[in-house]
């Protein structure tokens, strides 16, 4: 009989967060678990996996800020876990983690995952939560890890490292995107510096932006590709500090776009910009999987993915001169880019495919009594 696990979030829309929950319980339906996915009506993760998983709707869809849906879903998620006699259940996010918490007592090992920025209240409850109702942490970063081990003094033996995976071959076996010059009103020979990311003030574009009219100064021909969802008044604002800064041709903002693998294989130069976050950086793990040369600021998981100067290039967040020196490094030295590329994309085959995280995770399993 397959083994039985329940993932429980109370994320409505799709972030970084709650893809790395969705990655996991792929992962171990991959391993051939029996996994149900439990979540709020309307929730991006129950509309990501679709078919995939099994399918439970919490009732209360606001457990965070409402006590009646937080003790509905911790009454759900009891009635639930005595019915299915779950081997292993995962938390993510706060008010997850506690209501599974409550709700399971020491029927099943409780294992949380945390793939988010946000560092957790040092309260005793929450030591208490951590450290006493919780069998072990998977973290998406190094940074998570020391906040968990540090601030909450949760033994290192129960915090688990899982970098984020990318679909490689997706990424590594792309065709170029033949049109997507013309579409953009781009120069046949322009050198693209692609940056994929939502249009959002912790994503840093700005300073991307002030970079560019730096690398543009040497490389007249340079374009900036934004590709991503606009936030925040965005694009109007990024293009309008290109504007301001005279290089406006030399900026494109290109919207979400489903062809990210063909736009990053017509790319000279990937970039992150970000000044913040960044605990799982997909981007960054999809540029080193498409074999480009990637500049990126280090912030979040981003030193764990880039060897400065072996794999990538980084620069400190906010540091517009240092991200156009770097920028500007690939553009001018193309041997070395080469170079840098190809180890990053080795790095990604051997690290950050789908078949590593689902290995990672079955060692995690074997160490919180979820042996199959």
């Amino acid at each position: 009989m397959a083994r039985r696990v329940l993932v429980v979030t109370d994320a409505m829309i799709w972030t970084a967060e709650t893809e790395y929950a969705v990655e996991v319980a792929r992962a171990e339906r991959a391993l051939g678990w029996d996994v149900t996915l439990a979540a709020p009506s309307g929730s991006a993760a129950l509309d990501a996996v679709g078919q995939e998983l099994s399918a439970a709707r919490l009732p209360g869809p606001n457990p965070s800020r409402s006590p009646s849906d937080f003790l509905a879903d911790v009454r759900f998620l009891s009635a639930l876990a005595s019915e299915k006699k779950f081997d292993v259940v995962h938390s993510s996010r706060s008010a997850p983690h506690t209501c599974c918490a409550l709700a399971l007592g020491r029927r099943a090992p409780l294992v949380h995952l945390r793939g988010g920025a946000q560092k957790p209240h040092e309260s005793a409850a929450n030591r208490f939560l951590y450290c006493r109702m919780t069998e072990a942490v998977i973290v998406s970063s190094r940074r998570i890890a020391t906040w968990l081990t540090a601030g909450l003094s949760l033994p290192s033996e129960r915090v688990h490292r899982l970098l984020a995976p990318v679909d490689v071959d997706r990424f590594g076996r792309a065709a170029g995107a033949p049109g997507l010059r013309l579409a953009l009103g781009v120069a046949p020979d322009a050198p693209l510096i692609v940056n994929v990311a939502r249009l959002s003030p912790v994503k840093g574009q700005h300073v991307l932006v002030r970079a560019m009219a730096r690398v543009v100064e040497k490389r007249q021909n340079a374009v900036l590709v934004l590709v991503g969802e606009p936030w925040s008044g965005e694009p109007a604002g990024v293009l309008g500090l290109a504007e301001e800064l005279g290089i406006r041709p030399s900026v494109v903002a290109a919207g979400r776009r489903d062809d990210i693998p063909s736009v990053l294989s017509e790319a000279a130069v990937c970039v992150s910009s970000s000044i913040g976050s960044e605990e799982n950086s997909r981007a960054v793990g999809e540029y080193m999987a498409a074999g480009r040369p990637v500049v990126a600021a280090s912030v979040g998981v981003i030193p764990e993915l880039i060897e400065d100067g072996v794999t990538g290039l980084l620069a400190r967040p906010g540091d517009a001169e240092g991200l156009a020196s770097a920028l500007l490094e690939m553009l001018e030295s193309p041997e070395s880019a080469a170079r840098m590329a190809s180890a990053a994309s080795r790095f990604a085959r051997r690290t950050l495919s789908q078949e590593s995280f689902v290995e990672g995770v079955r060692r995690v399993l074997e160490t919180t009594g979820g042996r199959g």
